[in-house]
């Protein structure tokens, strides 16, 4: 009788998963319920199959995805009807154990919940012999990607959550109450499983997707590869390679949850597996991404200048390019195969023109901080640059023609002096006051160019609506006006946002490789060199030796330490990256308690120009650094440990 209610509970829970796949109802015979009834055929195996890649968190939902609002030192927003989301109200100090926000763990306030997804995997491998009519390659292939999946749904919540339960399989429906009750196992067992699972499944991926048109998205050994180091990247880093701050997280098994000590080899390992993701990438056909004009639908009239800022922004909305290894993408959704005008895009959207709808007002915007993290156009900080006046960079400066920057700033028209003389990163990822803002229909394609410029202060275009600067590296280039006219009805491009890029695995490399050794050397320096080298930058150490206040730094570890990361949070701005890097780093306490900036109140350049701080940042401590479980998960299984700090 309990084998009878077991089948009738799967097959349930089956078909719950496939609703919204047209027909699913016809799969499961009248008053027949079994497994090989609910699995009995080619198509609702490939169904299934989907449904597991649905749980994949979406990165550009600015409310329900971690990365974007919860710190509030990349992105801001400027509506207040943003307070009442989950992730605001992280950065906001509203975190707590009684309902947690952004709950991954039970999926509640705005969180999806992983353990729904590695259930919904295991339902799939469990069953995945049964069809018939299907080839063994392919079921392998499902299978592997599956596989993947489940890897990834448990590293999502390591990163959130530190030490977890593993679930290898799912708990019978004929466990008795103590089976359910699971512990979380001790960190770094947690990366071994994570680890395993990814090479279980890497020899059945494909190579590359057949044809990107009706795959692109779905796992492939580049993928895996790639997910794989940075797992072990995770594993090697401060927060959670020896961090006293969890020296007592001790379960009531005596397990320590927390590695006590730190273990140099975590390093080698994560080195060694990067080094591997990269080869099969390169073999992959995958390359830093470098903007080509004559690739476009339409041939624009651009200076090298333009390419060069255009190389940052494409490499992020370009379709198909080959810097990008996996993104995220709504093959499995209801709504097909279709990238997404998605919130975030829209939302970072500037209003140029007066025509305007509202729709394209902007709501969210860059930090004043963003704006100060970019280098100068000698590849190195504004603070440590000897040809910048760094003390001056607020100073109102007019733009002239002899100042060569007609590309980047409206000539004759008065901004910041720090928005002058800065690197192709700054300009093709920040739009400020008096800044360009290029989108196909404002730039020259052998016709008339009007080039949009921005107009930042109260009183014009975006008075009371903007507070610092734009997030213009994610705003697709061919977003343009409707018929080519500047206003009016805007055209969206839709692109698919990256999940994991290629540079992404670069700067990883030379962080690994000097995390390894005694002191940097040219193995070090050829992997962030060629990322600088993309953005038309020169090498670390010939641009410390010529232009900055501390010519050795690159020639020491922890010089070169804090080189790679910044470099890393200048590449991968507003890609979703720096949430993760900088709690890994163990330097929110650091980053994530500044006062929030904006600039006066005035429309005058002078006085427009005196940033000031207009909100306290955010209340932020040790403990925040792990996500907490609900108060009510823990009193229905009081094997699992809260949090630490928690």
């Amino acid at each position: 009788m309990m084998k009878i209610k077991q089948y009738f509970i799967i097959v349930a829970s089956v078909l719950i998963s496939l609703s919204g796949c047209a027909d699913f109802l016809d799969v499961v015979p009248d008053n027949t319920p079994s497994l090989d009834d609910a699995f009995s055929n080619r198509t609702v195996l490939e169904r299934f199959l989907f449904s597991c890649y649905r749980y994949l968190p979406d990165p550009t939902d600015p409310f329900n995805y971690p990365t974007i609002f919860s710190a509030r030192d990349e992105f801001d927003w400027g509506f207040s009807y943003v307070f009442q989301e989950p992730a605001p109200q992280i950065a906001l100090g509203m975190q707590n154990t009684n309902s947690p926000l952004l709950d991954y763990w039970s999926g509640r306030n705005g969180g999806t919940s992983m353990f729904k997804a590695i259930r919904q995997c295991n339902i799939f491998l469990e069953n995945a012999n049964i069809p018939r009519n299907i080839s063994e390659d392919e079921r392998a292939r499902w299978i592997a990607e599956v596989k993947f999946l489940k890897a990834y749904y448990h590293f999502f919540l390591l990163k959130l959550y530190g030490p977890i339960p593993i679930i290898k399989e799912n708990i019978p429906v004929s466990a008795d109450a103590e089976e359910v009750k699971v512990y979380r196992e001790p960190f770094d067992e947690c990366i071994d499983y994570i680890v395993e699972l990814i090479d279980e499944a890497v020899p059945d991926l494909p190579f590359m997707v057949r044809n990107p048109s009706d795959e692109y998205g779905r796992i492939t050994q580049p993928i895996a590869l790639a997910v794989k180091a940075k797992v072990l990247v995770w594993a090697a880093s401060p927060l959670t390679n020896g961090n006293p701050d969890y020296k007592y997280w001790i379960d009531s098994r005596g397990k320590q949850l927390m590695p006590e000590t730190f273990d140099p080899s975590k390093w080698e390992k994560a080195a060694n597996a990067l080094k591997e993701a990269i080869e099969i990438c390169h073999s992959a056909g995958h390359t830093l991404y470098k903007y080509n004009p004559a690739s476009s639908p339409q041939t624009y009239n651009m200076s090298d200048k333009l390419i060069q800022t255009m190389t940052v922004r494409k490499a992020i909305t370009d379709r198909w390019n080959r810097g990008i290894i996996w993104s995220s993408v709504n093959y499995f959704t209801s709504k097909g195969n279709q990238a997404i005008w998605s919130d975030l895009q829209r939302g970072c959207f500037p209003r140029m023109f007066g025509e305007d709808q509202n729709i394209l007002v902007q709501s969210y915007y860059a930090t004043w901080y963003m704006s100060e993290l970019f280098y100068t156009k000698n590849g190195i900080p504004m603070e440590e640059d000897r040809f910048f006046e760094y003390d001056n960079r607020l100073k109102p400066r007019k733009a002239k023609l002899e100042d060569k920057h007609e590309e980047y700033i409206a000539t004759g028209e008065t901004t910041a002096s720090m928005h002058f003389n800065r690197e192709p990163r700054f300009y093709g990822s920040i739009g400020f006051d008096r800044g360009f803002l290029e989108i196909a229909s404002g730039t020259s394609n052998g016709g008339e160019s009007f080039e949009p410029f921005l107009k930042l202060r109260p009183g014009e275009l975006m008075s009371g609506y903007i507070i610092g600067y734009v997030a213009k590296k994610i705003i697709a280039f061919e977003t343009s006006g409707s018929e080519n006219q500047p206003g009016k009805n805007y055209r969206p491009y839709n692109y698919y946002f990256p999940l994991l890029r290629l540079v992404d695995l670069y700067l990883l490399y030379s962080e690994a490789l000097n995390e390894i050794k005694a002191e940097p050397d040219e193995e070090v320096y050829f992997w962030i060199d060629e990322v600088r080298q993309n953005q038309g930058l020169k090498g670390v150490v010939e641009s410390w030796q010529n232009y900055s206040r501390y010519p050795d730094k690159p020639r020491s570890k922890e010089g070169m330490r804090k080189i790679i990361q910044r470099e890393r949070l200048i590449e991968l701005a507003f890609e979703g990256q720096r949430f993760w890097d900088i709690r890994r780093w163990k330097m929110a306490e650091q980053l994530w308690t500044r006062d929030v900036m904006k600039y006066g109140e005035s429309s005058k350049p002078e006085e427009y120009y005196v940033p000031y701080a207009y909100e306290e940042g955010r209340t932020f401590s040790f403990k925040d650094y792990l996500w907490p479980i609900s108060d009510y998960d823990i009193r229905v299984n009081p094997y699992l440990e809260q949090s630490y700090g928690w």
